[in-house]
């Protein structure tokens, strides 16, 4: 006997309708919320008005860099004034060595990235990255890939289980001839 020669039965067509007398549960009593206060409480900002207060955030920003590029070109002037070259080389010295500090960062970073680590990871990471040279940070890199590994979306084995193994890739002529020999004998 085939599974088709049955017949099929709806069972809901012989359930019982005993939902006359009891009330819905996703019914609303009026009395609940709408009828106790007649007010809303939506305490949402008009856009207007947010786009008013980013506008006025935004504006003041600019203004206090533009006070501060104006206080410092101030400063550097009165230093040339008074002649103190070696004040102003000093600071410009800084400021190259702080901008080759943070293309260093930002390289290191990359590298990162591109062994493989994300994002995230790379953030956390650049700090245990050592070296100035294009090899030393290679290295450095190298070494931190044995210590921490590159995250992979593999699980983890178990403790007591060996390393754990990449699964094979299956083409598309193995799924089909398993699923040939799951179905093969079966009559329809």
């Amino acid at each position: 006997m085939n599974k088709q020669d049955l017949l099929k039965l709806n069972l809901q067509f012989f359930a019982e309708d005993d939902n006359d007398n009891e009330t819905n549960i996703n019914e609303k009593n009026p009395s609940d919320e709408t009828l106790n206060t007649g007010e809303t409480n939506d305490k949402r900002i008009p856009y207007e008005r947010f786009k008013e207060k980013v506008d006025e955030v935004n504006e003041l920003k600019k203004r206090l860099a533009e006070l501060e590029r104006a206080q410092e070109e101030a400063k550097r002037k009165e230093l040339e004034e008074k002649e103190e070259y070696k004040t102003l080389y000093e600071q410009a010295k800084a400021e190259a060595e702080q901008a080759k500090q943070e293309a260093l960062l930002v390289k290191k970073n990359a590298l990162l990235i591109r062994e493989g680590y994300g994002e995230e990871q790379a953030k956390l990471l650049v700090k245990l990255v050592e070296g100035e040279t294009d090899e030393e940070i290679a290295e450095s890199i190298k070494h931190l890939k044995t210590t921490i590994p590159v995250h992979d979306n593999f699980g983890d084995p178990s403790a007591f289980n060996s390393a754990k193994e990449k699964p094979e890739a299956v083409g598309a002529d193995e799924i089909g001839a398993k699923m040939f020999e799951k179905i093969k004998n079966k009559i329809f």
